[in-house]
């Protein structure tokens, strides 16, 4: 009679810690630094089928799959993707519903005989690849890593700042720099919207396709807007300050869940086990009062 091997306990190749976590962005920042010039035009990215090809689909697809493979490497897709715990704050589903709502009001205020199909359709293909490739490593891999040394809301807080933080490289690529820092803060905002849909759907999806949805909008917007209409550029305007309302909402739910779900955390520091009696118990070689005998 042989008796079967025992089974052996899956493990991740490479265990999460921080260090691991925060590598692909240094990396990606580093080579977007390098690339980048002040003499690029940065305001003209997307605005023609050539620039698409060269600023998004190109680029976008070959970090998307590099990223892929650092994942596959790591062992951390099912960590990376999905959330083992959903929130169950379900009023912070109107932040990314409402971003749902933008983009699709925004999809008429396109002027879609300005450029042609194909235009479109590559635009499509390089938007799903900066989605994939953004919240794979800052809504994915980077929260991984910053979830072995952070609690969450310190997880949100970091994660949604270095998003932010990440387009500063915009201003490299001659974009100026009152309109980056404006972005830098706006994509932080976003980033919690994003980080909020992820905690809902427990998994990297919803954040994927709305971050592409909204970059769609975005560039198709500015590629066809015709700047001599002012009645296109007052509604493009209005669906913008409200767009800075609703990503003020989001960084209120991403803070709120997160701050929610430490609440065990910060119970247990305020409320420290007592160590018993017999801990405080006198020791035998230690002295003692006489016992007093009537």
């Amino acid at each position: 009679m042989t008796t079967a091997a025992p089974a052996r306990r899956r493990r991740w190749p490479v265990p999460p810690s921080l260090l691991v976590g925060l590598a692909p962005l240094v990396v990606f920042a580093a080579i977007s630094a390098w690339r980048s010039r002040p003499s690029d035009d940065y305001p003209t990215l997307g605005q023609t089928v050539e620039s698409v090809v060269r600023s998004l689909v190109v680029p976008e697809g070959i970090a998307a799959v590099a990223l892929c493979l650092v994942v596959t490497g790591l062992g951390w897709w099912r960590i990376a993707t999905v959330d083992p715990t959903r929130t169950g704050l379900r009023w912070t589903m109107t932040a990314p519903l409402l971003i749902l709502v933008v983009c699709v009001v925004r999809l008429p205020l396109v002027d879609w005989s300005a450029l042609p199909v194909r235009y479109f359709l590559l635009l499509t293909v390089g938007v799903l690849f900066v989605g994939v490739f953004e919240e794979l490593l800052t809504r994915g891999v980077l929260l991984v890593g910053l979830r072995r040394r952070l609690p969450e809301f310190g997880v949100w807080l970091a994660s949604c700042l270095l998003f932010g933080l990440l387009h500063l490289l915009n201003a490299l690529a001659g974009a100026s720099l009152g309109a980056t820092l404006v972005q830098v803060v706006f994509a932080a905002s976003f980033g919690s919207t994003l980080y909020v849909a992820r905690r809902l759907t427990g998994n990297l999806l919803l954040p994927v396709l709305l971050h592409a949805f909204w970059d769609f909008g975005s560039i198709a917007l500015s590629a066809t807007t015709d700047v001599r209409d002012p009645s296109k550029l007052a509604l493009v305007g209005l669906v913008g300050l409200f767009s800075f309302g609703v990503l003020a909402l989001g960084v209120v739910a991403g803070g709120v869940i997160a701050w929610r779900d430490d609440r065990p955390r910060r119970l247990r520091r305020r409320w420290r086990t007592v160590p018993p009696m017999a801990a405080l118990a006198v020791q035998g070689d230690e002295p003692r009062l006489q016992a007093v005998t009537w």
